[in-house]
């Protein structure tokens, strides 16, 4: 089993996004980075050091898909932004898709709407999708200083940890916390006005 941790900059809730019954990663730094997760593996993403030493979110990868497949698999249809509608539904992160002609488009959205993004995007066009997650968002959770080492406080993912450390975390995760959306997007339009509850 695999665990690699990143500092979440920012926290839309594109990437990773917790909706709709999936939490999943397509354009966010393990995508980019091009790292290989299997099923079974875990990413964790942690705030900056500045924010504290805290959990954003952790997922189990369920599947990984290809864009293509991504794109085609009606579970995943609510998660193909929409721009006149919730803002959950604008920071839907399947944004990619083949014309007629075999050409990668995007679909309008409101934050990797540039060339340069949609080329790094492309760059690994995978969707890392997890059924068993723990999204905290808004209200990150402290990490515990048993498991302080975890945490990626630089740019880049860090995936070289202790497996004993790797599984003590797990178990303490999954004793201690219900799967599932236990908050807004840090950064998400609904949370502007209300910074009181940043971490």
């Amino acid at each position: 089993m695999r665990f690699c941790s990143y500092t979440l900059t920012y926290d839309t809730g594109l990437a990773p996004n917790p909706f709709w019954g999936y939490c999943t990663l397509t354009v966010c730094t393990p995508n980019h980075m091009g790292i290989k997760a299997k099923v079974g593996d875990w990413f964790l993403g942690n705030t900056a050091t500045k924010l504290g030493d805290k959990i954003i979110y952790a997922m189990q990868v369920s599947e990984v898909l290809p864009f293509e497949a991504y794109d085609a698999d009606p579970r995943f249809e609510a998660k193909k932004p929409i721009m006149k509608a919730s803002w959950q539904k604008r920071c839907g992160d399947n944004l990619y898709y083949r014309d007629e002609q075999g050409a990668w488009q995007q679909r309008p959205n409101p934050y990797h709407a540039t060339p340069e993004k949609m080329a790094q995007d492309l760059k690994h066009p995978t969707a890392f999708i997890s059924k068993h997650f723990y999204y905290f968002g808004e209200n990150a959770i402290v990490m515990p200083p048993d498991f302080l080492d975890l945490l990626q406080r630089r740019q880049g993912c860090k995936c070289n940890h202790s497996p004993q450390l790797v599984k003590a975390f797990v178990i303490w995760l999954e004793q201690n916390y219900d799967m599932g959306v236990h908050g807004e997007p840090r950064d998400s339009p609904k949370m502007q006005g209300r910074s009181k509850n940043l971490p």
